[in-house]
């Protein structure tokens, strides 16, 4: 499926996993791949798990020539950002993130590499 575009994405370096809500998962026409278990919370809480999709390729708009395949697992809690990426996905992007959070540079084929500012607040 192409064409796809999904916003409001957090980094957290800390995360295990790459969240999705199934309200974004819904509306991006996407589907559960597989049955998954709970995850612990900050707080050490269970968090059920609705599912995952396994193995989704996601391309970076900005740069379309670097793409991530990831595990995306599935939660139903009400949405307030489009995903959570993880540690994980930071470490197949293998890039770095300003001290001040100002821009990420990301590698791109060949030792380029290409710089993502945040996006202004509205």
């Amino acid at each position: 499926m192409q064409g796809l575009h999904l916003h409001n994405c957090l980094y957290d370096s800390g995360a295990s996993h790459s969240l999705m809500l199934l309200a974004v998962m819904e509306k991006l026409g996407l589907y559960i791949t597989r049955p998954y278990k709970y995850l612990y919370s900050f707080d050490s809480k269970i968090v059920q798990c609705l599912g995952m999709i396994k193995d989704m390729v996601v391309r970076m708009v900005q740069i379309p020539r670097k793409f991530v395949m990831m595990d995306v697992v599935i939660n139903g809690v009400p949405p307030t950002y489009g995903m959570l990426l993880s540690i994980h996905w930071g470490t197949s992007v293998g890039g770095s993130i300003q001290f001040d959070l100002s821009f990420a540079t990301i590698p791109i084929f060949g030792g380029e590499t290409h710089r993502l500012y945040r996006d202004k607040k509205k």
